[in-house]
């Protein structure tokens, strides 16, 4: 298993406009994999409960984290991580002038807890080209096989 990235050119110091450009390591995700791919890895690990089981109880633990969020709680999932709220809007020029509809959005995130992050540090990574490089060799090597076969057909 390896963490595949590619090659992107970044500001160094976002702040400044003249600030050198420098080349980082961006994360690519190789698939995305949903409630039910997660819920049968799970079963195939020896686990004793079924498919269904688990879908049920990630689905029941989402509506569970959501009512604890809407009471003001964090929820934190020990070595999963924590769920908490942030808010996004605009602001008053006092505390009196404050109202809550100035608040836009409420938003989810999640910390990772130290022993998921952790378990990740020490992962291989692999080079791979960015998304953009990818779509144009597709495109090229689709254009490519229309052409063999166009010149095919005019061979038969």
């Amino acid at each position: 298993m390896s963490i595949q990235y590619s090659l992107v050119p970044r500001s160094s110091n976002l702040g400044k406009k003249d600030a050198p450009w420098l080349v980082y390591a961006a994360a690519q995700s190789t698939e995305t994999v949903d409630t039910l791919q997660i819920a049968h890895h799970l079963a195939s690990h020896n686990s004793p409960f079924s498919e269904g089981t688990i879908v049920g109880l990630l689905l029941d633990a989402q509506k569970c984290i959501v009512e604890m969020l809407k009471q003001g709680a964090r929820v934190d999932l020990g070595m999963l991580g924590a769920f908490y709220t942030t808010l996004t809007g605009r602001g008053a020029a006092s505390p009196e002038e404050f109202t809550p509809d100035l608040v836009d959005r409420i938003n989810v995130r999640w910390r990772p807890s130290k022993e998921m992050t952790t378990s990740l540090q020490h992962t291989p990574l692999k080079e791979v080209l960015n998304r953009a490089y990818q779509r144009e060799v597709r495109r090229r090597e689709k254009s490519q096989l229309n052409e063999a076969m166009e010149q095919a057909r005019e061979n038969d």
